[in-house]
């Protein structure tokens, strides 16, 4: 461009007829415009994203699959206060849980639940005997007595 302005300049002083500077601006100008054009093709090219993909099909689903990822991670849900104060406290029960968890633990609950039954059992055992021997419930004949037990009312 500077040595269009200097061949300009240097005809003004040679004392170039205007016809001619017209000629050489529009050569200037059609040089000009093919210099634009042949810059706009390029460009066209290099942003051509199915020329892309016919060449590299691999890097183009991988560009794809990394766009849809970052594009997930903008529009992905955040959690509220109570959810992370929960989950704190879920993980704190849990690990507090861990080391007695397991068989050992259903083992302790069954054996707990066995142990107050029979203190149960054995607390009313006392009561049970006294309200049979009071509703005249009469123990077994000693067979060797020769007593014979009491016949079947029913049969």
């Amino acid at each position: 461009m500077e040595n269009k302005l200097q061949d300009t300049t240097e005809s003004v002083k040679n004392k170039r007829s205007s016809k001619e500077i017209k000629q050489d601006l529009a050569a200037t100008g059609e040089n000009f415009s093919r210099t634009v054009e042949q810059l706009g093709e390029h460009i066209e090219e290099k942003l051509d994203w199915r020329g892309y993909m016919r060449k590299s099909p691999f890097w183009a689903v991988g560009a794809a699959a990394g766009l849809g990822l970052l594009a997930a991670g903008m529009v992905r849900r955040r959690t509220t206060p109570m959810e992370r104060l929960m989950a704190t406290f879920n993980s704190s029960v849990r690990s507090g849980l861990a080391g007695i968890a397991g068989p050992g633990l259903i083992k302790i609950t069954l054996l707990g639940i066995a142990a107050r039954t029979a203190a149960n059992w054995l607390n009313k055992a006392p009561e049970i005997l006294a309200a049979g021997n009071d509703a005249g419930h009469q123990t077994e004949p000693d067979l060797d007595s020769g007593e014979q037990p009491p016949a079947d009312r029913d049969g």
